[in-house]
């Protein structure tokens, strides 16, 4: 029987925040699966892009949303200078599918030919996705205790950096 004045030694603890954060963090499954999205969504641009290139995972542009995603805040990196970057937040079991698919349906907001959002409606993260010169994805998540700005407790952050924006 454990007891409320329980001690758990420092290096121990180390070790399994090391191993849980691991397990917050995008598989090689997840990120394919998030690559393979972003280059379904490209594909179904309507009217088609006729330059449209194919998106690839960069594992610095991984590394530096991963280093952003740390940090635990919502709202975009000020310091990612020429990357395009997407948000995502959800609590409870992270599925990057939701993350994606959640951008790209902004499209229904998106006007193909005026190239603007309809008023007081988001659609950036859309136009990220399927910004047809971008040819260049990396994406992290954490789980935040707290997910500064909204003030919310565990929550996964998605971050996605994009080249070029």
């Amino acid at each position: 029987m454990l007891s409320s004045g329980l001690r758990i030694p420092p290096l121990l603890l180390l070790l399994l925040l090391t191993a849980m954060e691991l397990s917050w963090s995008l598989t090689e499954e997840d990120k394919k699966l998030m690559l393979d999205l972003h280059n379904q969504y490209r594909s179904k641009v309507f009217p088609p892009a006729a330059d449209m290139l194919k998106m690839s995972w960069d594992s610095e542009l991984e590394a530096f949303a991963k280093d952003y995603a740390t940090k635990c805040i919502w709202e975009h990196n000020k310091e990612r200078g020429w990357r395009g970057e997407n948000l995502f937040t959800m609590s409870g079991d992270l599925t990057v599918k939701t993350a994606v698919e959640n951008w790209y349906n902004e499209y229904q907001y998106y006007n193909m030919t005026t190239l603007i959002c309809a008023e007081g409606e988001m659609c950036g993260h859309y136009t990220q996705v399927v910004w047809a010169s971008s040819n260049r994805v990396g994406c992290a998540s954490v789980l935040c205790e707290t997910l500064e700005v909204l003030n919310e407790t565990n929550m996964h952050l998605v971050v996605c950096n994009y080249e070029p924006p």
